[in-house]
């Protein structure tokens, strides 16, 4: 149910009858109105008579989501229909079963709650004054919302034009990493996004363009979704590991600082593609024998926008951009100064071909530097 209730649905169970309340009419109601019937099967719920009755309800309508809960648990009568093995789950979001669980539940219903688990990046953030709207890009694009930010997604190269977010740095909450999540996103075709599988034995990481940290704030509840949500797919790009463990994880410490410093801070961060971007093992296999080749390029030069206001209210900006190819034929070492990659606003719409907002042309170079 937390599960089902964080990725924006809305759950109803026979826990939801309040005491004194008729609970057949209740439940008879909430049978007809609802659009998916979730049964969990296990050695006790296979033996009790209302849980294969709202079963067979959900089978009759064609919207029953069946669960194994313990291996084998399920009655002879639904057998013959596919049921997701969780019998070893632990709580896990990116386990295979767990996305082709939420992907099955999509097709039913979309989350009816999706704009308070996934309200996207706010424009107005920085105060009614700095109205900071998402840059324009070239080619097509989607726009995919998550908690504290939005990507713009192009899904003709698989990967983001760039990620649009909002930090509080005086809100951080500390979530325990453990182990890294990566999923795709289930409301979002798999052919839309990048496959990890496609980085496994190469030189690239999967390299976040916005950090968990970095929008892990609010309360507990809201940093851990948005924690979660920042190892969708969508939201990662293929960078070599030296980018990704060195170079651009300072960039990424330096805006925290930033965060911190300034309390509300509004990020942008994203690929450059151009033609020359690597091919690398883009073949994609779909349906009845169909491969697609050439279907996934590797940017070499990434890029990140940072925004926040003085206490005067003067709207202050720094851009950078690495390019880790050229980085590493110079052997960059990890004590490098960050201010020599940084570029005007017009140089980085120039190189990404993206269209930023006036105002931010016209903010004052932003100098900060880390304690």
């Amino acid at each position: 149910v937390e599960l089902l209730e964080e990725e924006g649905w809305t759950v109803w169970w026979d826990r939801g009858i309040e005491p004194g309340m008729k609970w057949l009419p209740e439940l008879e109601r909430e049978l007809a109105n609802c659009r998916a019937v979730v049964v969990l099967w296990s050695e006790a719920s296979c033996d009790r008579e209302w849980v294969l009755k709202e079963a067979e309800a959900g089978l009759e309508k064609g919207s029953l989501v069946p669960v194994l809960l313990d291996k084998d648990a399920i009655p002879p009568r639904f057998s013959e229909h596919q049921a997701t093995d969780l019998s070893s789950w632990k709580g896990q979001t990116h386990l295979t079963e767990i996305q082709t669980f939420l992907r099955r539940l999509a097709g039913l219903v979309p989350p009816s709650r999706i704009d308070t688990v996934r309200p996207g990046y706010d424009p107005q953030f920085l105060g009614d004054d700095h109205h900071i709207p998402l840059p324009g890009v070239t080619g097509a694009a989607v726009v995919l919302r998550y908690n504290h930010f939005t990507v713009i997604a192009n899904p003709a190269r698989r990967l983001a034009h760039y990620t649009a977010y909002n930090v509080d740095g005086e809100q951080f909450v500390r979530i325990k990493r453990g182990r890294d999540n990566w999923a795709p996103d289930p409301l979002l075709p798999r052919s839309l996004q990048m496959e990890l599988s496609l980085l496994v034995h190469s030189p690239y990481d999967r390299g976040h363009l916005m950090a968990r940290s970095t929008v892990s704030w609010g309360d507990e509840r809201n940093a851990s979704i948005s924690a979660r949500q920042a190892f969708y797919w969508p939201n990662i790009a293929p960078q070599h590991e030296r980018l990704n463990r060195g170079w651009w994880l300072k960039l990424e410490q330096w805006e925290r600082e930033v965060a911190k410093a300034y309390g509300r801070m509004t990020g942008f961060s994203g690929p450059v593609f151009t033609k020359e971007d690597e091919p690398f093992r883009g073949e994609l296999e779909l349906e009845d024998g169909l491969i697609a080749l050439d279907t996934f390029r590797v940017p070499r030069t990434y890029w990140k926008v940072v925004v926040v206001v003085e206490p005067d209210g003067e709207l202050c900006l720094a851009a950078h951009l690495m390019d880790q190819v050229d980085m590493l034929e110079a052997n960059v070492g990890r004590d490098f100064d960050l201010s020599d990659y940084l570029v005007s606003l017009k140089d980085l719409e120039q190189r990404a071909r993206l269209r930023f907002d006036s105002k931010l042309h016209q903010a004052s170079p932003l100098v900060f530097r880390s304690a």
